[in-house]
């Protein structure tokens, strides 16, 4: 038989790490997921798999957005009408209960709805019968290794697949369903769908056991995405190749400054550079730049780079190219202890803080974060709290800064 593996979509997930982004960034965000879904149904649809399974975290939320629910729903009517069997186990994110949803799931997708473990069987297009085990969360988390509830390989099935949304619990602690890999290969299934971990990693090769990753990285530190995994199983040990769906990608670049005497040919070699770059990509861009050797350059270079002018330059040069966007821009340290020298009135940086002490201030620059719903739960909103914030601003701008009245 042939499977899609498909783990940790986080469908209504935003793109995390950016601030302000022009227009044409945010339309082409705000469709990224479900292109990413449209492209993994269309690789279920030409591989002729015979079934895929959602190894968990399918939304972001347990509280998920009728948009994102009805496009998923659209993606799941797709397979239905090629006959292709549909398996989804909810993980610590999407954590099941029924009323969150706003449509019944088709009658012929499978949902693994307890924390209790089921088994599910099915027949392929060639007569294979195939076992499948697994569980879904009902809370954010579960504590227990859930693999002593696993039954052993069954003997009435040609194939035997376990779903599994957690983490390794090699000599540690998990609140995510920890599991070892020795129990698992003990149970003697054929293979092991795992969700939870977003980087993409083959636990075992004998009997396979794979995270895919999730297929679309939503933050800079989810790089080396590979997709889904098109496995093979049956007549042999079990294979498995990755498909690429993500639409959009991350990326860190560091550039040497050191054969550019001045700002000027520093800042044409970056224009240039960047709008090359743009050119060539078949993907959309997510950058985060990295600039070193850049000890020679007058001072003036270095103040541009601290304060944000040099990145907003290079955004609005780059703002007619549709497959790149700088989203950071920094200089790497020349010593442990450089500070960035900065030309302005020490009282300016305590009157600032003064402002920002101010309730209807603070609240204003910190919405985002105020307006979570469990923030409230954790944290008492009070003076107190926005004077210990101010403190510690004070003394990471003081770390990193030199603040230098002009003396022209």
């Amino acid at each position: 038989m042939k499977l899609l593996h498909i783990a940790d979509l986080h469908l209504d997930r935003s793109f995390e790490g950016l601030k302000a982004f022009p227009e044409r960034v945010a339309q082409r965000l705000q469709e990224t997921n479900k292109r990413v879904l449209h492209t993994l149904i269309d690789s279920a649809l030409r591989n002729q798999v015979d079934a895929v399974i959602f190894a968990g975290d399918t939304f972001h939320q347990s509280q998920t957005s009728i948009q994102t629910q009805a496009y998923f729903f659209e993606g799941l009517e797709r397979l239905i009408k090629e006959d292709i069997h549909v398996m989804i186990s909810f993980g610590n994110h999407d954590y099941y209960s029924s009323e969150r949803y706003w449509f019944d799931f088709p009658e012929e997708v499978y949902l693994f709805e307890q924390e209790k473990v089921q088994t599910h069987y099915f027949v392929t297009r060639n007569k294979e019968r195939v076992a499948v085990s697994g569980f879904s969360y009902e809370h954010p988390w579960i504590e227990e290794n859930k693999l002593s509830e696993f039954p052993y390989r069954s003997a009435d099935a040609d194939i035997h697949i376990g779903i599994y949304h957690g983490e390794s619990a090699a000599n540690r602690e998990s609140r995510y369903a920890p599991f070892t890999v020795s129990r698992m290969k003990e149970l003697g299934y054929d293979y092991w769908a795992l969700g939870h971990i977003h980087k993409p990693e083959i636990l075992s090769a004998d009997p396979l056991i794979v995270y895919p990753g999730t297929p679309q990285g939503h933050s800079k530190k989810e790089t080396g995405v590979q997709g889904a995994g098109i496995v093979n199983l049956g007549n042999g040990p079990a294979t498995i190749r990755f498909e690429e769906a993500a639409e959009v990608l991350w990326e860190k670049t560091n550039y040497s400054l050191s054969d550019y005497p001045t700002k000027k040919e520093a800042l044409m070699f970056l224009e240039n550079v960047l709008i090359e770059e743009a050119v060539q990509k078949h993907k959309f861009l997510l950058k985060e730049i990295i600039l070193t050797d850049t000890e020679h350059l007058e001072e003036a270079f270095h103040v541009s780079c601290a304060n944000g002018e040099l990145l907003t330059h290079l955004q609005r040069t780059l703002d007619g190219q549709r497959q790149l966007f700088v989203f950071q821009l920094s200089v790497a340290s020349h010593t442990k202890d450089q500070k960035i020298p900065i030309q302005a009135s020490p009282q300016l940086l305590e009157q600032l803080e003064k402002n920002y002490l101010q309730a209807e201030i603070f609240a204003e620059e910190t919405k985002e974060l105020l307006q979570h719903p469990q923030f409230s739960t954790i944290q008492s909103i009070d003076r107190a709290w926005r004077e210990k914030c101010i403190e510690q601003a004070d003394r990471r701008i003081k770390e990193s800064f030199t603040i230098e009245e002009d003396q022209q």
